[in-house]
């Protein structure tokens, strides 16, 4: 598949992960899927919902899809694939944590997740220090909060809003 304006260059092996094998309003044995690598939505021809696919240069992915495209369920059960996701690819997103700075003066990354205020996200800094966090277990204990979901709920939330600013989807996930 040629890139999209506003879409990924999908040459190369991309892990796709089925999450709907039944959409409505799309051709049959077409199904809806996420990129690993870049959280991007996708209409892939086959699969089934759960499946984790090998695709390379982008065979078999049939355009793009907005995330109001998702059946409610989808949009629904999209924090539990999301946390899958990053828990099963740390080296990617360990980097939110481990390289998470200030925005502006008044608001550090790690506010951007629920619950996260000024006082917890600079206690984080502090457990945090020079070394950063190894891994999730780490992090979660540090922060007392599972941090792979928390980070799921953020990236569901700018999926659902891509113009949400700050976005963490665009500044580290997708700038790598």
């Amino acid at each position: 598949m040629q890139p999209t304006p506003g879409g990924p260059d999908l040459s190369g092996e991309w892990v796709i992960r089925i999450i709907d094998d039944s959409p409505q309003g799309v051709a049959p044995g077409v199904t809806h899927a996420i990129t690993e690598k870049g959280l991007y939505l996708v209409r892939y021809r086959g699969g089934s919902a759960g499946e984790k696919i090998t695709v390379t240069d982008g065979e078999g992915i049939v355009g793009m899809l907005r995330h109001r495209d998702l059946s409610g369920t989808t949009q629904g059960e999209l924090v539990g694939t999301l946390t899958e996701i990053i828990r099963s690819n740390p080296d990617v997103f360990m980097m939110f944590y481990n390289r998470g700075g200030p925005i502006n003066r008044k608001m550090h990354a790690f506010q951007l997740l629920t619950g996260v205020g000024p006082s917890k996200a600079q206690d984080m800094v502090k457990k945090r220090g020079r070394e950063g966090w190894a891994n999730f277990d780490a992090v979660d204990e540090s922060a007392g909060f599972d941090t792979a979901e928390a980070l799921a709920i953020r990236l569901a939330e700018e999926l659902g809003d891509p113009g949400m600013l700050p976005n963490i989807l665009n500044m580290l996930i997708r700038a790598g």
